[in-house]
């Protein structure tokens, strides 16, 4: 026999022998688990029943010493001295206050969040009954640049009919008869406090309006919708440029009493003081809001490197000033324009190619700024919707966009001073340019959802009298404090008042009726604390100053 096969063998006799010695194992435990079952039950039966003595023992003893404790308790409160009771009264009765006030507050805030929530983020069903097309809408439910399809000129798409600036005769007629064809009041023939027009010198106020502000957004309002922007030392931008003495068709007129609407007060700045300008924004192409002669002046002096404007407008820079097109930039609703300079100094401001829409492409401002490189001094201008309409001559009314502008930008922080924790932009600004208030759109809602909140925003408070010509152009006071809600906007600055006799209204009722508005709101509740403020002509304002009332 082979050794291997001597192996085998033995292995399994060994496995038989160790598989006999298991069996005889496993009966053997087996007889005893049976004897001693018994005994077992029995074992467990007598310590249940010690267990339960044992528990009943010490819960008795228990319940007696609770009871003696609490005699003895009431014993001694009743010792104590009337000034020791009333001492633990105060005591507990200011934790419970305390308590009450913590959840109290903390209930307003909850309350206050789902209601800014509400306001602002709940979608609602708008019901349009004014000819409309689908495709003036985004998806969800934005307007968009949109044009009549028999008339090809602009429309506001919630309300295509009444806010296309036809006025009928009949229309006409009942304001010029009611107004009895004489211009309002001049500021000088009324009992006008000198607040509402200002009593700092001119020099001073130039001095302070061309100083920027490092960290802030600085405005200086020069006179009816033309505002200096300062945005920190980094960029400049100019809106609605009218210098001229009056609003009119007719620039060789400037002297007459006729052809146009003159001017209350003159500008605070003139062109020739301006310095250099990174962008003029312009919203719409009203004789108040795009000057002939301003642009010209400005074009000839060569300080505006960017004309920001909407869709429409650069065919109208480039035949009537000459302006070369690479220095316009046209945009339609919901547009932005990335503009770039670096941190170096005397960095040119350069401008992105590519033209992003917030809407139908789904980008954030907030994308679009953290993609900057960290050298950089990131400006964008968006062209968001407003309720107005355009025409400078009888035949072409609509044939060019209207719009308002929000300005956003991120800056490098070489000073250490004014970083901001959140994502995206740092600093943000609104210029609301002409607008209504719509009634059954939340227009300024959508613009505050999709741009803001806003540091500083400047917006329109004049020309709104008689309401049933005016309504659907300009917002009144308290429409425009509504906007500023709307938008979400830290502080405004009315503009738009007190410089042209547009409408009926006096000199001094705008700002006035906007501070009432104010308090009301605030005696109201229906906000913490309002900044909306009205400018006298030529001040200046940055983001965090506290403004002293007019």
């Amino acid at each position: 026999m082979k050794r291997s096969e001597q192996i085998i063998v033995a292995l399994r006799k060994k496995r038989t022998k160790m598989m006999d010695s298991i069996d005889l194992q496993t009966q053997t435990h087996k007889k005893k688990l049976t004897d001693s079952s018994d005994s077992t039950k029995a074992k467990f039966q007598q310590w249940k029943l010690a267990k339960q003595d044992r528990m009943r023992t010490y819960y008795s003893h228990r319940k007696i010493q609770l009871r003696d404790n609490t005699k003895n308790m009431v014993h001694n409160f009743r010792d104590r001295s009337s000034e020791t009771r009333a001492r633990w009264r105060r005591k507990t009765v200011n934790r419970l206050n305390r308590f009450l006030n913590k959840t109290r507050r903390r209930s307003d805030r909850i309350k206050g969040t789902i209601q800014k929530m509400s306001s602002h983020y709940v979608q609602h069903v708008v019901t349009i009954d004014e000819p409309f097309q689908k495709e003036w809408f985004s998806p969800e439910g934005y307007p968009l640049t949109s044009k009549d399809p028999h008339t090809d000129r602009y429309v506001n798409p919630w309300n295509s009919v009444s806010t296309n600036g036809f006025k009928r005769v009949e229309e006409v007629w009942r304001w010029k008869k009611t107004r009895g064809f004489l211009e309002p009041l001049p500021p000088g023939a009324t009992n006008l406090s000198s607040s509402f027009v200002g009593n700092t010198s001119r020099e001073v106020l130039k001095q302070e309006a061309l100083i920027p502000i490092i960290g802030e957004i600085k405005l200086t309002w020069i006179g009816h919708a033309t505002s200096l922007i300062h945005v920190s030392d980094q960029f400049t931008i100019l809106t609605d440029p009218i210098f001229s003495k009056k609003a009119s068709p007719f620039q060789w007129f400037q002297e007459s009493e006729f052809f146009g609407v003159p001017r209350w007060i003159q500008p605070s700045l003139t062109i020739d003081e301006l310095d250099d300008i990174d962008a003029v924004v312009i919203s719409h192409d009203h004789y108040d809001h795009l000057d002939l002669g301003s642009v010209q002046k400005l074009h000839e002096r060569s300080i505006v490197k960017f004309w920001a404007v909407p869709m429409g407008m650069k065919e109208w820079l480039t035949d009537n000033i000459g302006i070369d097109e690479s220095h316009i930039v046209e945009l339609e609703w919901w547009q932005s324009a990335k503009f770039v300079k670096k941190s170096t100094c005397d960095s040119d401001l350069i401008k992105n190619e590519e033209v992003t829409n917030i809407v139908l492409d789904g980008i954030k401002i907030s994308d679009i700024h953290l993609a900057r490189q960290p050298d950089e001094n990131v400006l964008t201008l968006t062209c968001a919707p407003a309720q107005h309409w355009c025409s400078r001559t009888p035949f072409d009314r609509n044939t060019r966009l209207w719009c308002s502008w929000a300005v956003h930008s991120t800056l490098v922080d070489r000073h250490g001073s004014f970083e901001r924790p959140n994502d995206g932009a740092s600093l943000s600004f609104y210029f609301a340019g002409d607008t209504g208030y719509p009634k059954i759109f939340p227009l300024h809602r959508q613009i505050g959802d999709l741009l803001g909140p806003f540091d500083l925003s400047a917006i329109p408070i004049g020309a709104y009298k008689p309401r049933f010509f005016m309504y659907d152009s300009h917002c009144n006071p308290h429409e425009a404090l509504q906007i500023h809600k709307d938008i979400r906007s830290k502080r405004s600055i009315a503009i738009h008042w007190g410089t042209f006799p547009l409408a009926d209204e006096s000199f001094e009722e705008p700002p006035t009726l906007l501070r009432e508005a104010v308090l009301e709101m605030e005696h109201e509740g229906k906000n913490e604390s309002c900044h909306f403020d009205a400018l006298p002509h030529g001040e200046s304002i940055h983001t965090r100053q506290h403004i002293v009332e007019i």
